[in-house]
């Protein structure tokens, strides 16, 4: 059970009765993370009410937390100095993204208020930059230090600049170094100026071979380099190479996350927003897929017919088709499934292809051998007496080929899709389990047909 959920009723009720005193209490003693899990249980001005109740920190986490239509929601709510306060509070590049979904009034409202503070331009800028790019992505809030500076200079500014708010909620564990005209000559880290001699320079520890990137990269290749160099925070900069804003570990594991959980949802011919996907886009977006399947099906099908013979000389063998066809496209849906994600993460490339090929399919046949002398010595134990050995051999030598086959195809058919530009996660799935299916049932009455039948 959710933590928000043991308290929902009696804030609920202490809203109701104005025991304001009361809520703010209780929200301490809650995470905005559950806040915003319950947020859906709360009208239009209790959501109001909360925010303005939460400490002044929490809020801000919980604004940023929020869905984009809760977030217009509630800035349509609030009351101007209380916008304008929240607004001062957050990072420009955060202000940015929210005011990529608002309505023109609320943008030029939000613009104005930044004005005020001088963040209106770098908002702006962030905002201009498409969803799913880095620039969408970086933070402007961040702190610089210069190569000429001693490690005692710039902890001092660091510490002068966190007493006088100029860098509140921003990053601290990795300063950019830049010149005076604010070009980046690399990076260093907090821990590095604190056990440091007070008197080195800071160009002696700075880092300057480090991986950057540009606004318009795409997100997920980003987040792919970002885990590939091992990075906690990396600066992002212009075509001068000066330093827009940064990224963090914690935001590109949110673009690795979200990648995953589309491609997942892809394989499964649907789409990754359940509760918020209408049922008629569900449905189409589903249907191509099953229809897939179904034509799959209908090939399937005349394999089946081509053995019929041999079917009517040892009925007992379809006892064991769903099992052998299951196992086969079990097998192909798994090693497809592992495969999608390592392409999505970047862990194997296409030249990984024949490696990832050869590995998956001793992992198939390794199982199906597994499998296959199990599920023998039941068919024996069922069916020995009647069909003899030959039946049992084929029962297994039908699971082994089965699995193999399946993880031969799972393992190269992401590669193939890839390859040709065509999206593997879309591609695989239901595609997959068809193909296998097939495989399985005609590789399992081929044995047979040649172990029984001659």
């Amino acid at each position: 059970m959710r933590l928000i959920q043991m308290y929902l009723s009696d804030l609920k009720e202490l809203l109701a009765a104005k025991e304001f005193v009361s809520v703010r209490t209780a929200l301490k003693e809650i995470s905005p993370i559950d806040v915003v899990d319950g947020w859906d249980h709360f009208s239009r001005e209790e959501r109001g009410v909360l925010f303005r109740l939460i400490p002044r920190q929490r809020a801000l986490q919980l604004f940023e937390e929020l869905e984009p239509k809760d977030q217009e929601e509630l800035l349509g709510v609030l009351k101007e100095a209380d916008v304008e306060e929240l607004v001062q509070d957050l990072d420009p590049a955060e202000t940015g993204r929210v005011m990529r979904g608002l309505p023109k009034h609320m943008v030029r409202q939000l613009e104005a208020i930044l004005r005020k503070g001088g963040a209106g331009p770098r908002a702006a800028q962030v905002a201009a930059y498409p969803d799913k790019s880095v620039g969408a992505l970086m933070r402007t809030r961040f702190h610089t230090v210069q190569p000429r500076w001693t490690c005692r200079d710039a902890l001092t500014r660091v510490s002068a600049g966190t007493r006088l708010r100029f860098i509140e909620n921003t990053y601290l564990d990795t300063l950019i170094v830049v010149d005076p005209q604010d070009h980046f000559l690399g990076t260093v880290t907090l821990k590095e100026l604190v056990v440091a001699p007070a008197d080195m320079p800071v160009s002696e520890l700075a880092h300057s071979q480090v991986q950057v990137f540009v606004p318009e990269m795409d997100q997920e290749r980003g987040a792919r380099l970002f885990h590939h160099y091992k990075l906690d925070c990396a600066a992002v900069i212009d075509r001068d190479r000066k330093v827009l804003g940064v990224v963090l570990d914690s935001d590109m594991d949110e673009v690795t996350a979200e990648e995953t959980e589309e491609d997942i949802a892809k394989m499964a011919g649907t789409a990754a927003g359940l509760l918020d996907e209408p049922v008629w886009r569900m449905t189409w977006v589903r249907s191509p897929w099953l229809l897939a399947t179904c034509l799959g099906y209908i090939l399937v099908s005349r394999v089946i017919h081509h053995f019929e013979l041999v079917l009517s000389q040892v009925i007992a063998l379809t006892s064991f088709m769903p099992l052998i066809a299951a196992m086969g496209g079990n097998v192909g849906a798994q090693t497809a499934t592992i495969i999608v994600r390592g392409l999505a993460t970047g862990e194997v490339t296409e030249v990984d292809a024949m490696r990832v090929f050869a590995k998956e399919t001793c992992v198939g046949a390794l199982l199906g051998s597994f499998y296959g002398v199990g599920m023998g010595c039941v068919s024996w134990l069922l069916y020995g007496q009647r069909f003899g050995f030959g039946f049992s051999a084929v029962v297994a030598i039908g699971m082994a080929v089965s699995t193999t086959t399946a993880a031969a195809i799972g393992s190269l058919e992401p590669f193939v899709f890839h390859r040709f530009k065509i999206d593997p996660a879309t591609a695989t799935g239901p595609l997959i389990t068809c193909i296998a299916d097939m495989m399985s049932t005609a590789s399992y009455l081929t044995v047979a047909s040649y172990l029984l039948t001659r």
